[in-house]
């Protein structure tokens, strides 16, 4: 029998300023929250091998990495609903990969418009996406370029890739500099369910990756970061956005859970037609 917990649980944020409060049963002393921006056990990703991926920031003027995301065309870029409060105005920098390192390579812009899907709760749970426009458009080269978008619904299975910045240890909340990036499986819907509490906020909208083994950890990747589907002499396919898992990730040994872009494909080109409709 499942215990269930009343607790309250402070989640440090991709920034470690966001605090969540959580109510829910969970395995162990394992609890549900936002990743807080770490790859556990990852290593350095070659330079420029995820050209799609973006630090966000609260407030362009002053950019202070908040969370990640992914570039899908020169003007749009997908991240998780939990990253965003004010989306006009957010700072997104591309072409980065010594996170710090802002150069003649990398490209700053403005979010001029950004649309959280109305159906995200604003925790821990499912319809965790949101899509931001930029006010100037991205030049694509060999250090940015999008990833491309799955079919809609479609299933994924096998071997992905995960890239973030931040943590690379559990209990140290010192940031990566350079980007990490960890290999990880994906574990089937069904699977998963019986896997975590009855009364995980788990959907059919998710994907679950596994931990492989005590330690490795997906789930610490950035908030609103990318899972993808590398091929070669392809780009690669955007298949997940990091949403949540158990806390203290790298720990449980638990699936961690990111949103299935391809159940958001019509939502994704619903927006921008409103936009470029109203704007």
């Amino acid at each position: 029998m499942k215990v269930f917990v009343l607790i309250a649980v402070f989640v440090a944020c991709a920034n470690a300023s966001v605090f969540q409060k959580s109510v829910i049963g969970f395995p162990g002393d394992h609890v549900p929250g936002f990743p807080t921006g770490r790859v556990i056990k990852g290593q350095d990703a070659e330079p420029h091998s995820a050209p799609y991926i973006v630090s966000l920031s609260s407030k362009a003027e002053s950019h202070s990495h908040k969370c990640g995301g992914t570039i899908i065309s020169k003007e749009w870029v997908l991240t998780a609903g939990h990253c965003i409060s004010t989306a006009v105005g957010m700072g997104v920098i591309a072409g980065l990969h010594t996170r710090s390192d802002v150069n003649e390579r990398t490209q700053s812009r403005v979010v001029d418009f950004g649309k959280v899907h109305p159906n995200f709760g604003g925790g821990v749970g499912p319809y965790d996406i949101a899509i931001l426009h930029v006010s100037e458009p991205f030049v694509f080269n060999e250090w940015v370029s999008p990833a491309t978008l799955p079919q809609r619904e479609e299933i994924h299975s096998g071997e992905t890739h995960l890239y973030g910045w931040g943590q690379v240890k559990a209990f140290n909340f010192n940031a990566a500099k350079i980007l990490q990036t960890v290999q990880i499986e994906i574990i089937e819907y069904n699977e998963c369910k019986e896997t975590l509490s009855e009364s995980a906020p788990l959907e059919s909208t998710n994907i679950c990756t596994s931990s492989l083994s005590q330690g490795i950890s997906a789930c610490n990747g950035d908030s609103g970061g990318p899972l993808v589907k590398e091929y070669e002499n392809a780009p690669s396919e955007l298949i997940g956005i990091v949403s949540w898992g158990y806390i203290p990730c790298g720990m449980a040994n638990l699936p961690s859970i990111f949103t299935r872009v391809s159940s958001y494909i019509s939502w994704v080109a619903q927006v921008q037609s409103a936009f470029y409709t109203l704007y």
